[in-house]
């Protein structure tokens, strides 16, 4: 009797070929999702550099009309960043008077010192929300991740107060980075003091952060 030695066709995969085929494509997945994300940052960072550049142009027009920085702390009260807008986009102002100073908001909106149009712009109430109203309350000025950039500057409200805790000259302004974490480093966000970037990077929230103007 004959019998035929053709071999036969073998039909569908085995269990450990569908296993390295799954494995495959999960290590190409997870090296793929770890380069966009790599590129997701360092876009992100290029973009919050170029804000925060025009933010300080805008802060320092801000204090050549009205003779000082907005008063403003961020890191202390998160509304600060909706009266941070305000106060870049001409609704609010900074009055002295009598040594006092003040921060009104304008009936009529006056000169702004930033392309509102250049920014993106988000509700506290929802930050990743499009279109966002710029004429709501609490609007402010967000970075690439949907944070408000961090401005902080001297709240005292009377002129030459001893009992003042800011002893910077200047205002610092930072973006949490893709973490949206920050932590207090030895009283900067009180006295306006920026340690030296060793420092500053120790707690692992920071290592992603970017201070306007520093170049360590």
């Amino acid at each position: 009797m004959f019998t035929s030695k053709i071999p036969q066709r073998r039909s569908g995969f085995t269990l450990i070929e569908i296993l390295i085929v799954v494995a495959i494509l999960g290590l190409l997945m997870g090296i793929t999702t770890t380069m966009l994300s790599s590129v997701g940052e360092v876009q992100g960072k290029a973009r919050a550099k170029a804000d925060m550049a025009v933010l300080a142009q805008g802060l320092e027009g801000f204090r050549a009309q009205y003779g000082g920085y907005p008063r403003l702390n961020v890191a202390k009260k998160a509304s600060d960043a909706g009266d941070l807008f305000k106060c870049l986009s001409g609704k609010m102002i900074l009055r002295v008077q009598d040594n006092k100073i003040t921060m009104p908001v304008v009936g009529k909106t006056r000169k702004s010192f930033i392309d509102v149009a250049q920014f993106r712009l988000a509700d506290p109430a929802d930050k990743y929300a499009t279109g966002v109203d710029p004429s709501k309350d609490g609007v402010y000025l967000a970075d690439p991740w949907g944070e408000a950039y961090m401005y902080l500057y001297d709240t005292t409200n009377v002129v030459g107060s001893l009992e003042a805790e800011w002893t910077s000259p200047s205002f610092i302004l930072f973006t949490k980075g893709a973490d949206m974490k920050a932590k207090d480093v030895k009283n900067m966000y009180s006295s306006g003091i920026i340690p030296s970037n060793d420092v500053y990077i120790e707690p692992e929230e920071n290592i992603d952060n970017f201070i306007y103007g520093r170049t360590e």
